[in-house]
């Protein structure tokens, strides 16, 4: 009978489908069994039952009824908490259970049908090589090319196929169960398969969070591949084209250390870039370094959620970040060193130019347009100082990294480097692998925030990555210490959800909801940026929209959105519920966001659009009822932050203690947000007296322990003669006996304005009664008010923004003439620390060095800033 071209196609699918089924549902039963045990999870039950049916369908095709109809049995169990977007009870468990154990015999028989299929294919013994006489060149033709040849040209050798016999019989010749055959035919004996298909993204764990970035890469148009231990991914690493993306899940990052050799080999023979991406299962900084130092590009809770997941990940796979070569412009007066450079990045295949007359360089900016600038310091003319200077002043090179390569071993002039506006600090003599490294990764990154920063949208807001909005937040905090900040925070959520994604995938899903914010977006006012929250919600801040005029605007996009017509969702209207918070709801940028989030859970109950949390707040118990109750009841605590020393090591550790109450919600309420409330209430006096007490039972339980300790105390200037009028203090003070200035109290700058003559008075007598003095909030114009330098002051805490407006410096010297300490404080990210570190600040506080706590246990030997 004649064979036909379809059905030699047919059954070449249908080997296919047999080598890619016993693989695949080894991954899947393991997800469902997972699943069953721990928990369902409703986006992992959509994915589960869409894959069962898809292979029962499949498996029909083909002529397995044995396997489509266990598969289809499955798949079916899954359906109604699908359709009903409900999770499975006990009972349903139990069934589910008793499916997954009856596709265990068929998936045995689809193993050895496909070892089988395999035997059958290969022939018997190989054929031997056979020679042909040579062409009229003159050259011998060669059927079977001799091992190796193919993978000299960069493709594997393919495998030859081991007897069906061997696979599936036992060492005595008997056969083998149908589970052990499953698990034979997966895994290849004991060895790691080799992966079929060459994969761009390839990711390790059992981990929800890993099968949803999947199945978005595969959407993308990416080959993706799961393996389940690191072996296999390490082989993947020597295939002759590795992957571009690793992604290891939470519970497998013990095996980073194992991955971390082979990842740096892979770095360097590989002909592409290859990136690591951890998934944390906490935002834990000592797993966070582990895995950075393992070689992960970024290491992120998987609480961030999916989409600030994948907003870190797709940029290590855009294509345009590696192809196109790195540009840079080489300046150095001595020809033979710049040659040298010239020579090292060229092989490594950038695009150099080189400039050996300092004053040329500004023109052929303009026409290289570089990606990096690799300057010298000590040339004739203009220095690397004086050129770096002149480049910052365009504003098209601001941001471009400039890269000093010099000589100097004097470190003060390599400093001063930086502090001129380098990006880094190379020593000659370097090894090429060394400036190789250097200048790739400084260009990478330089490519990378390019395209995460803010995308502007079609009206006046942005839509950005969470952690930039967060960031947005916290300088609007720092910006306002000590006076309840303006402006508000939007969590709009799209209602039916559940439904939605059902009903779009979640690929569609996730385009709707970027659609979606991007309507939002254009009724923005400027400087409001958005961000996704979550699987669907996005999240509003508004700098200068407060909370009533936040839950208007929604009120009115609420009015309209039923109007609107999205793609992903043309014969759908949406629909949406909301929370509002004002800026003063919380001290730091997760406190607002819990606020915003009750309210929204407010606006859920009551079946509303919109709610306020002022307006929930105000059938609860006020702040000022809580902070008189907390005074009542003893019920408020501290929590201590460390200030650490940017050199050597202090004479005893130092710590700021930081008020806070926890209300019966379990809401943490910061001072910032009580202050307020309590200074309105007329409380701020017995506050003060409250902090101070306790800061001196917990001075003097570490003096009993034998350990010194200094802790600075916030306290209220406008309250000062009431705190200390009774003389309950003092007495406090003369009992506790404390070591001379282990107690410090913080007054803020503006309160001192006009009335420096009488703090002058006041922090003498507090000098005599053995305490130290500190005031924040510092700035250049603090230091112009006449009297405020002659303040008896040992501390000064500089104004955050000084970070930002380059006159730290003068201020920290201005406060080292004096003989007082300068404190940086609010230092939560690395470019803050660096200015004030630069501007030589001698303490730092932040939650770049630590977060709050209730514990002093800070190492102040083995870390310092």
């Amino acid at each position: 009978m004649k064979v036909t071209e379809q059905q030699i196609r047919s059954e070449e699918l249908k080997g296919a489908f047999l080598r890619h089924l016993p693989q695949r549902m080894k991954i899947l039963l393991r997800r469902a069994e997972r699943q069953r045990r721990e928990g369902w999870d409703v986006n992992a039950l959509y994915l589960l039952e869409t894959e069962f049916a898809r292979l029962a369908e499949a498996a029909g095709r083909y002529g397995l009824p044995e396997q489509a109809a266990p598969l289809q049995a499955l798949a079916e169990s899954l359906q109604p908490f699908v359709l009903g977007s409900t999770l499975p009870d006990a009972a349903a468990n139990d069934a589910i259970a008793q499916a997954l154990e009856a596709l265990q015999a068929p998936m045995g028989q689809v193993a050895m049908l496909e070892l089988a299929a395999r035997a059958e294919a290969a022939p018997s013994a190989p054929p031997p090589r056979a020679e042909t006489p040579a062409d009229p060149a003159g050259y011998a033709q060669m059927e079977t090319p001799p091992p190796g040849y193919w993978r000299e040209l960069g493709i594997a050798d393919p495998e030859p196929p081991a007897p069906a016999a061997a696979l599936i019989t036992d060492s005595a010749g008997m056969p083998l169960p149908a589970a052990a055959a499953v698990d034979i035919a997966a895994t290849a004996s004991a060895a790691p398969a080799a992966l079929a298909v060459a994969p761009q993204v390839l990711l390790l764990g059992a981990d929800a969070v890993l099968h949803d970035l999947a199945l978005h890469f595969e959407q993308d148009g990416h080959a993706v591949a799961e393996v389940d231990s690191v072996e296999r991914m390490i082989m993947a690493l020597g295939d002759a084209a590795p992957p571009r993306l690793l992604v290891v899940g939470a519970r497998a990052l013990a095996a980073l250390p194992l991955l971390a050799p082979a990842l740096r080999h892979a770095r360097v023979e590989a002909g592409h870039r290859i990136a690591l991406l951890a998934i944390l299962e906490h935002d834990d900084l000592g797993a966070r370094l582990e895995a950075l130092r393992a070689g992960a590009d970024h290491a992120l809770p998987r609480t961030l959620g999916l989409h600030a997941l994948l907003a870190q990940a797709e940029p290590l796979l855009k294509d345009e970040l590696d192809d196109a070569p790195y540009r840079v412009l080489v300046v150095d007066d001595d020809a033979a060193q710049a040659a040298f450079a010239e020579t090292v990045l060229r092989r490594a295949g950038m695009q150099t130019r080189t400039v050996v007359e300092p004053l040329a360089t500004l023109d052929e900016l303009e026409r290289f347009q570089p990606d990096l600038i690799l300057m010298d310091i000590n040339m004739p003319g203009a220095d690397g100082f004086e050129l770096t200077a002149l480049i910052r002043e365009r504003e098209a090179f601001v941001a471009t990294p400039i890269v000093f390569l010099s000589g100097d071993p004097d470190t003060d002039r390599q400093f001063a480097a930086l502090d001129a506006g380098g990006d880094d600090f190379i020593a000659k003599p370097v090894r090429p692998r060394h400036l190789i490294a250097a200048v790739g990764n400084r260009v990478r990154r330089a490519r990378a925030a390019t395209q995460r920063g803010p995308r502007a949208l079609g009206g006046s807001g942005a839509l950005v990555d969470r952690g930039v909005l967060f960031d947005r937040i916290a300088r609007q905090l720092a910006a306002r210490t000590g006076v309840t900040p303006g402006g508000g925070l939007l969590l709009i959520e799209l209602n039916d959800a559940p439904r939605l994604r059902e009903r779009l995938g979640l690929g569609g899903f996730d385009r709707l909801l970027q659609q979606f914010a991007t309507w939002v977006a254009e009724q923005t006012l400027p400087r409001e940026v958005l961000a996704p929250f979550g699987p669907s919600a996005i999240l509003l801040f508004a700098p200068q929209r407060g909370e009533a005029a936040l839950a208007a605007f929604a009120e009115d996009l609420a009015a309209r959105i039923g109007q609107e017509r999205f793609e992903m969702a043309r014969a759908v209207p949406l629909a949406f519920s909301a929370g509002v918070c004002g800026m003063g709801a919380g001290a730091d940028p997760m406190a607002l966001l819990g606020a915003c989030e009750r309210a929204l859970e407010n606006a859920r109950r009551q079946g509303v659009n919109v709610a306020r949390h002022a307006a929930q707040a105000s059938g609860q118990q006020t702040l000022a009822a809580l902070v008189r109750s907390a005074l009542a009841e003893d019920t408020l605590s501290l929590a201590f932050q460390p200030l650490v020393p940017i050199a050597g090591m202090a004479a005893a550790p130092r710590y700021q203690a930081l008020l806070r109450l926890r209300d019966a919600r379990g809401s943490e309420h910061a001072a910032a947000a009580l202050l307020p409330e309590a200074a309105a209430a007329g409380l701020l006096p017995a506050l003060d007296v409250w902090v101070l007490k306790r800061a001196l039972v917990v001075l003097a339980a570490r003096r009993k322990l034998g350990t010194a300790l200094m802790l600075f105390v916030s306290q209220s200037f406008e309250v000062f003669e009431e705190v200390w009028r009774d003389g309950s203090l003092a007495q406090a003070l003369a009992a506790a006996a404390l070591p001379a200035s282990s107690l410090v109290l913080e007054y803020r700058c503006e309160a001192l304005l006009g009335d420096y003559p009488d703090a002058a008075r006041r922090f003498a007598d507090l000098h005599a009664r053995g305490l130290a003095v500190a005031v924040a909030g510092v700035s250049a114009q603090t230091l112009a008010q006449p009297g405020f330098n002659d303040l008896p002051l040992d501390f000064l805490k500089l104004a955050p923004e000084l970070a930002r407006d380059g006159q730290a410096r003068a201020v920290v010297a201005a406060g080292h003439a004096r003989g007082a300490l300068v404190i940086a404080p609010r230092v939560h990210d690395a470019s803050t620390a660096a200015a004030f570190y630069a501007a030589g600040a001698d303490l730092l506080q932040g939650n770049f060095v630590q977060e709050a706590g209730a514990q002093l246990d800070y190492d102040f030997v083995s870390n310092t800033a």
